[in-house]
């Protein structure tokens, strides 16, 4: 993993069941201000994707099992 302070941290608490298909549930993300669009997090069955604002690669799949394993 990167080393330095995160520059993007979600946390989430949910009481109900979510289905997930495929293609999974898209995040858009802003700044703290809500004036300037970070990017989207993609979550699905699959693991997490991040796809940064402005037509950037997206970042690689970071898969469940890895993300329990840190």
């Amino acid at each position: 993993m990167a080393q330095g302070r995160p520059s993007k941290w979600a946390s989430v608490n949910i009481k109900q069941t979510i289905w997930l298909d495929k293609t999974g549930i898209s995040i858009v993300v802003w700044d703290k201000g809500k004036t300037k669009r970070q990017g989207t997090l993609v979550v699905s069955i699959g693991g997490l994707r991040w796809y940064p604002y402005k037509g950037k690669k997206p970042s690689q799949l970071i898969k469940w099992n890895k993300l329990n394993a840190d």
